[in-house]
């Protein structure tokens, strides 16, 4: 016998199912909901998610994400998960560059009028970028600032959150993720260099359990169509940051350069133009929201504090950072 809807269990679909979205599943089990793992990989089938290290994490075989290999790119995908989802929290990055117009998330676009022509008022939490904020000079920055993107993929993100917001999703701006396993260690024992002080760029930061914790209670708690920031309290130039890392792992400090000199190297291919892009933009993001509104309570308020942690719990940063490689927010 079918029970009737209030008495099922919450089918919630994670679109984009990478480190943070696991986290999410993992953090949460136990709470009830029957978890949809979406992602275009078919090298994830149901028998690696139910089984191996991520299966073990839930006790409960029930609580475990049921994977579901489909590109959201396919035309009907969208329309599929708006069909047997009840909420979803997106975490998909921006789509690719597209010929005719490069500022557009077609992908975002396709889902939104997927759940638009369903009907239906589902609870969605969009995971989007601070990068939205573009450059600021290093001023201070909210929810209510003007987003003004000054790179293609964040001119994407701006363009998804106008897609979703007007079908009621709840949008957390998120800015460099880290933790324990997501250091950058690798860049620090290879000596890459940072910006001397009158060239560097402020930087804001979220632990990725912290936003793993965020992500799920935005979708209950969250304003329909409503922007927060999903940012903790540091307030670190970029280069200051390598040094709190260095000064945890007993690394070396890198070295400091100009901007000018970053920016030959980056031409010579030594630094990644993705780290180039991120020198770019100075900002300090801050948030009432997220513990006016959402309730949040972050468990790592700053890095300083984390790092502390990771001593106190007998992390050693070096360690963990090494066993995977590096990953920042855009």
């Amino acid at each position: 016998m079918t029970l009737p809807r209030q008495f099922r269990r919450l089918r919630i679909a994670l679109i984009g199912y990478g480190d943070i979205a696991k986290r999410i599943a993992q953090k949460t089990s136990g709470h009830g909901p029957r978890w949809l793992a979406i992602g275009r990989s078919a090298k994830l089938p149901d028998a690696k998610i139910m089984g191996g290290e991520l299966g073990a994490s839930f006790r409960n075989p029930a609580d475990r994400p049921r994977y579901l290999a489909w590109d959201l790119d396919h035309p009907k995908v969208a329309q599929r998960i708006a069909r047997v989802s009840q909420a979803m929290i997106v975490l998909s990055p921006p789509a690719d560059q597209h010929p005719r117009n490069g500022n557009c998330d077609w992908r975002m676009r396709r889902l939104a009028c997927a759940i638009r022509k369903s009907g239906r008022r589902d609870a969605i939490v969009y995971i989007s970028t601070t990068g939205v904020y573009g450059d600021q000079q290093g001023r201070i920055v909210t929810e209510t600032s003007t987003a003004c993107p000054g790179q293609q993929r964040s001119l994407r993100r701006l363009d998804a959150e106008l897609s979703l917001r007007p079908i009621g999703a709840h949008v957390l701006r998120v800015p460099g993720i880290y933790g324990h396993d997501r250091l950058p260690i690798a860049r620090l024992a290879a000596g890459q260099p940072a910006l001397i002080a009158t060239d560097d760029v402020y930087t804001n930061h979220i632990h990725a359990d912290d936003l793993a914790r965020i992500s799920w209670i935005a979708l209950f708690r969250g304003r329909p169509g409503r922007i927060t920031n999903a940012v903790d309290s540091s307030e670190l130039k970029m280069a200051d940051y390598f040094d709190a890392i260095a000064d945890a792992a007993g690394l070396k400090r890198p070295p400091r350069i100009s901007r000018d000199a970053m920016r030959s190297l980056g031409e010579s291919g030594v630094v990644h133009p993705m780290m180039l892009g991120f020198l770019s933009e100075s900002r300090r993001v801050r948030t009432s929201r997220l513990q006016n509104e959402l309730g949040v309570r972050l468990k790592f308020p700053t890095v300083a504090k984390t790092l502390e942690y990771f001593v106190a719990q007998g992390v050693p940063p070096i360690q963990a950072g090494l066993t995977k490689p590096a990953k920042r927010g855009e």
